[in-house]
């Protein structure tokens, strides 16, 4: 999944989410929700491109299907 520019958010989601550099050595499966494409990053890798105080819901809200284009119409894992 691609990422979208965005604006930064004034308001962070609380408890569900973790910010990216709490978690660097683990893994995002974002699952697409119009065409159930998977991709998997690896977290290390993620934080090349966007800030490490991002959270996971985030980067799902910004991930863009490589399949089918749509854009933060998805669910995550962290493992």
């Amino acid at each position: 999944m691609a990422l979208t520019p965005h604006k930064k958010q004034q308001i962070r989601p609380s408890d569900m989410t973790a910010m990216l550099k709490d978690i660097p050595h683990k893994k995002i499966d974002i699952t697409c929700a119009v065409c159930q494409h998977v991709v998997t990053h690896e977290v290390a890798n993620l934080m090349l491109v966007v800030d490490e105080d991002m959270t996971t819901h985030e980067v799902r809200l910004r991930a863009a299907c490589p399949k089918c284009k749509a854009v933060g119409d998805n669910s995550y894992t962290v493992a």
